[in-house]
């Protein structure tokens, strides 16, 4: 994913609307690219400052983007324990299935 690429996902973050393959790569980048991280610090802030100062209610943005951030990190490895697993269950189910075959004809 490229610099490009975030602007465009960004909002979609903010408002828990970015999932499945994109997630991955985006925090992978949000992670290595300070300028990324800078523009989606702004755009958090500012949307949720905005929704929140209409509430009154007090607030750490810089926190609980971190925290937001961690939370979607802990999604994709879970996702990612969940794929291979997956993979694995239908390997092993394969190669039993290969062996049975093989069996009737032994």
């Amino acid at each position: 994913m490229n610099c490009q690429d975030m602007n465009q996902y960004i909002p979609q973050f903010i408002d828990d609307r970015l999932a499945g393959e994109k997630l991955a790569p985006f925090l992978y980048h949000l992670k290595s690219c300070g300028s990324c991280y800078e523009e989606m610090e702004t755009s958090y802030l500012v949307a949720e400052a905005l929704s929140r100062l209409e509430d009154g209610e007090a607030f750490n943005i810089h926190e609980e983007l971190l925290q937001k951030i961690r939370a979607y990190e802990k999604c994709v490895s879970l996702y990612n324990v969940f794929t291979l697993t997956r993979r694995f269950t239908l390997l092993t189910a394969a190669f039993a299935t290969a062996i049975g075959i093989v069996s009737l004809f032994l």
